[in-house]
């Protein structure tokens, strides 16, 4: 984190070094990385004064002054276009066609960026600058390569709405691709026709993949999430159960069942998918997220922040690349420094109203409502009244007021390590990551930032939830008679191990946070814990793929595949 330092040693090197590329790509992706941009162009242009022909660099300054040019709403994107000619005079001849695909790429993005309310015909014209740079690249690229340029040209002429012709670039990629890449172009194939809404097209070509090509383990994956994103996630269990035949050391595949066992078995069915996934693959990061997803599911019976830490660790540690456990730790951040203290107010004010109470079933479903309620109340002053007698400490009110609106989140996070960890994992992929990441160009401190803002609303729309969970597990605390725990904290780890199988016994026995405050009025009938499933509500309820908007369907399909890495 002492970036100062690392700029100083930095700054020595390339004065000492001039002639090491290497140096100059650390250089400007540690001010890239700090969001910096103008500063990381700057050491770019040294480099490339010192050594011209060095193509990282240039492809790195292609991404900088697109990053500068939409900023400043700029949509020719003059910095870009400068960048391009002067690499076309100066980089290897080798690599002038990778400067044309970038080129296209790059306009591609700017005319969704600019042009999304366009109509067909105005995107049309706008696509024109890439098509040309799509037929540069064709005829200055090698041979072995020339099937990804068509299926990059299908993806762009599917944002103008021009199906026919994508359909014509990816079989000419189909006919030209080498067998080894033969399922790709298949895999492409598929996405097109749900992209269109041929949906039933797409499952048969996924179907002649999977007889075909059963050992390519991303065909399986592919089918899988067909059916999840069309709501048929019993045929999707099916699907991967029947992957994981041929393909038991994936770890995608596991994470995908964990996830999906939600639909057929609920988080009985989930835990036991998770004990299989790490028998099977012990050291795979999706697994460990998917085992934190559950942990962190307010309507779990086995809802544990401090668990879910220990799943998220492993996560990040095994397989860094891998964005959700990211965000999905930023989720278990913003619950402990945000909705626990308020969940600790709320039990002391109200802990006390249940002294004349046996602790039996309708104990817990007091404590777990009544700290419900006063969340809801402070929030809705009409609700006062029902929950005003219960309150025996009336002095808590007003701290639990502010907490609930406090609005300076930014500087909750400032003490977390996260946004240093992430950014030097940079991860790459994932459902979450993608879902925040608005452009290729975005830094994984930007995504940060994005998801922040998205799990926050989340976590203010669903606070009475989150606090009924957390008091339904200081309930069960008190009661299994751990006088370590008793004021409500989980910091003390011997009292996991005292008492623990009666604290075990007592957390799935006692009725979960769902069945309590759906029977005392607290929950909309439209909510459930398939909605926190994954860290954000908004992608555990989506609609169908050909219900989305036209770009955001192209997103959804193709934005989180990289053709050329």
């Amino acid at each position: 984190g002492n970036h100062l330092m690392a700029r100083r040693v930095l700054k020595y090197l390339m004065h000492h070094v001039p002639w090491y590329g290497p140096l100059y790509l650390e250089a400007y992706r540690l001010e890239r990385d700090l969001g910096r941009s103008v500063e990381a162009l700057q050491i770019v242009e040294r480099g490339l004064k010192a050594i011209p022909r060095y193509g990282p660099l240039w492809f790195g300054a292609f991404r900088l002054c697109e990053t500068l040019d939409l900023s400043d709403s700029a949509s020719n994107l003059p910095r870009t276009h400068m960048m391009f000619e002067r690499a076309t005079n100066n980089i290897n001849k080798e690599l002038i066609w990778k400067v044309h695909l970038e080129a296209a790429q790059i306009l591609e993005r700017a005319a969704s960026w600019f042009g999304e309310s366009y109509p067909p015909s105005k995107m049309n014209s706008l696509l024109d600058p890439c098509r040309k740079r799509i037929a540069m690249t064709a005829l200055s690229c090698p041979q072995n390569l020339l099937w990804k340029v068509w299926l990059a040209g299908g993806r762009m002429e599917l944002l103008a709405g021009n199906v026919e012709r994508a359909r014509r670039f990816i079989l000419r990629a189909h006919y030209v691709v080498p067998e080894k890449g033969r399922v790709t172009t298949m895999l492409e194939c598929a996405r097109l026709e749900e992209f269109v809404g041929e949906t039933d097209l797409a499952r048969a070509i996924l179907c002649k993949c999977r007889g075909r090509y059963k050992s390519e383990w991303k065909v399986w994956l592919e089918s899988v999430l067909i059916e999840n994103r069309s709501g048929n996630y019993l045929r999707a269990v099916d699907l991967v159960r029947e992957a994981l035949e041929f393909h038991s050391g994936t770890g995608r595949l596991w994470a995908a069942l964990v996830q999906l066992s939600y639909a057929s078995g609920g988080e009985d069915g989930q835990f036991l998918s998770l004990k299989c996934a790490l028998k099977a693959v012990p050291k795979s990061g999706e697994v460990w997220c998917e085992g934190a997803r559950i942990l962190l599911n307010p309507f779990s019976k086995s809802f544990d922040p401090l668990e879910a830490r220990r799943h998220l660790q492993f996560a990040t540690r095994f397989t860094p690349q891998y964005g959700d456990s990211f965000v999905e730790t930023l989720r278990l951040e913003a619950i402990e420094r945000w909705a626990l203290p308020i969940a600790y107010v709320a039990w002391e004010a109200i802990k006390d109203s249940l002294s004349n109470l046996q602790k039996s079933h309708e104990w817990f479903s007091e404590a777990v409502a009544r700290s419900s309620k006063l969340v809801l109340a402070l929030r809705d002053e009409t609700m006062m009244s029902d929950i005003d007698d219960k309150i025996q400490d009336k002095s808590v009110i007003p701290s639990l007021r502010a907490q609930l609106e406090y609005m300076n989140f930014t500087e909750l996070f400032q003490s977390s390590d996260l946004e240093l960890r992430c950014a030097n994992a940079d991860p790459n992929y994932g459902l979450l990551w993608f879902h925040c990441r608005h452009s290729p160009t975005d830094t994984a401190r930007t995504v940060l930032e994005k998801a922040q803002a998205k799990i926050i609303g989340d976590l203010k729309n669903n606070i009475h939830i989150y606090v009924a969970a957390i008091v339904r597990r200081y309930a069960v605390i008190l009661s299994a008679g751990d006088s370590t725990k008793s004021d409500g904290s989980e910091s003390n780890e011997d009292a996991r191990n005292e008492g623990y199988p009666l604290f075990e016994s007592l957390l799935r026995e006692v009725s979960s946070t769902d069945e309590i405050l759906r029977s005392n009025g607290l929950l909309n009938s439209s909510v459930s814990g398939f909605d926190f499933v994954i860290g954000l509500q908004a992608l555990n309820r989506s609609r169908t793929v050909h219900e989305e908007t036209f770009l955001q369907r192209k997103k959804i399909l193709f934005g989180s595949d990289a053709l050329f890495s």
